[in-house]
């Protein structure tokens, strides 16, 4: 990791140069209703200075070296928000509407994902209020290589899962090579139940609700696909290079657009000529009943100007700058974590069907608030996600039965479920 983090600090000093150059030579400042020189600063919502700067604030700096940007947490000129947030800023009033700025034909609004800016617009109620530098979404891998090597035809786009673990059943188990390679049961599990618009928790009510029809089908899916040993389990942290698809060991494996930075290019650039994976992707699986809605697309960060602030001209600079192309163009010349909502700027050096991400996004559940769960105590997550495993790996092997399991999954939900919203009300009493 110093390897990687050492190669984003020299980017970082590359960029920083390039734009204070581009500064110097052509004094490009900030038009002001006022002196177009005068020093200006702005705060920014953000967690931490550091963190913020390294990402965003050292290369406006470089551009706009007049302004000063601070991070803050008490009503900043500049919030960053999630989906929710900016829903319910918007619903409280606290945004600045964007259509009263976005007027500089060299801005090019258009130039952005209009599937992801649409979603901000619907939200707005026709008026765009924020927008994302950013969004993410998640796609199926595929080893080309082991796919011909065995005469399997390529995943083709808006297969369903049931299709794909069909696929996996296909690779000789004796030779050493699964069908997918996933990090657990349970990670599977998460990954089918969204295309079915399936929730483990109905949290009007607060109860877990897996033992059902539904949940069993899609755990008699996985078994089975286990049990032919066409799924890879392997847990991991994220950045190992045993990873069973980049190894060779899996011919598919099913992941966000960062396993790009943080799995296959990480490993080409630590291995070089010794990396060998010919990969491409396909579209997310989907439901037989829309397959061509991505139901795993979101927006992890939209940047959007306070009403209130007193520095709406300068805050929009900001707020323009992060989502500009110039922006865009330097952060083009490697991966990142997340897809450049100007996706003509995204990371493509090899000329991957990267578009998969993000071309024609009919997202069937991306205009649904997750506001309506901030009730569940926030260390339910994990803990559940814990027993959820432990059962179907009991499943898995014959222990319990599959309604077995279910019935356990539930009530040892629940009775977690009730033990942290006993000790959240408490708290929130004291």
């Amino acid at each position: 990791m110093g390897k990687r983090l050492t190669i984003w600090l020299a980017v970082i000093i590359v960029m920083s140069v390039f734009f204070t150059a581009c500064s110097s030579s052509s004094k490009e400042t900030i038009q002001y209703e006022v002196d177009p020189q005068v020093k200006a600063t702005i705060t920014v919502g953000y967690g931490d200075q550091g963190t913020f700067d390294f990402f965003y604030g050292n290369l406006f700096r470089a551009k706009y070296p007049n302004i000063d940007v601070k991070v803050t947490q008490d009503e900043p000129d500049v919030f960053v928000l999630s989906l929710e947030k900016y829903d319910e800023y918007l619903d409280e009033g606290k945004l600045y509407d964007l259509n009263n700025v976005i007027t500089d034909d060299s801005f090019k609004l258009e130039g952005m994902n209009q599937d992801v800016i649409d979603i901000l617009r619907q939200r707005g109620r026709g008026k765009l209020y924020g927008l994302p530098p950013y969004f993410n979404n998640q796609a199926l891998f595929y080893n080309k290589d082991l796919f011909d090597k065995y005469n399997i035809p390529y995943p083709t786009d808006g297969m369903t899962w049931e299709e794909v673990l069909q696929l996996a059943k296909r690779f000789p188990i004796d030779d050493g090579v699964s069908g997918l390679y996933t990090r657990s049961l349970g990670d599977l599990l998460s990954n089918m139940e969204q295309t079915k618009n399936l929730e483990k928790i109905n949290a009007k009510d607060m109860k877990v609700t897996m033992n059902s029809d539904s949940y069993k089908e899609l755990i008699e899916t996985i078994l089975d696909a286990n049990k032919s040993q066409a799924l890879n389990v392997f847990f991991h942290d994220g950045f190992a290079k045993n990873d069973p698809f980049i190894t060779g060991k899996s011919a598919m494996t099913f992941e966000y657009y960062t396993y790009l930075n943080n799995n296959i290019y990480w490993v080409k650039q630590e291995q070089g000529d010794n990396f060998h994976l010919n990969w491409d992707v396909a579209a997310a699986p989907v439901d037989e009943s829309n397959r061509e809605a991505s139901p795993y697309f979101f927006i992890p960060t939209i940047f959007a100007v306070n009403a209130k602030s007193q520095n709406v001209q300068t805050a929009w600079e900001f707020v323009k700058f992060i989502n500009g192309e110039e922006f865009a163009k330097i952060n083009s010349r490697t991966t990142t974590n997340s897809i450049p909502t100007r996706t003509d700027y995204v990371y493509n050096p090899e000329g991957k069907r990267i578009e998969v991400f993000y071309s024609n996004l009919k997202m069937n559940r991306a205009l649904v608030s997750h506001s309506y769960y901030d009730n569940i105590p926030i260390n339910f997550g994990g803990v559940f996600y814990n027993i959820v495993e432990s059962e179907l790996k009991a499943a898995a092997v014959g222990a319990k039965s599959i309604d077995e399991a279910l019935v356990s999954i539930e009530e040892r939900g629940q009775e977690q479920l009730d033990k942290q919203l006993a000790e959240k009300s408490n708290t929130e009493g004291e």
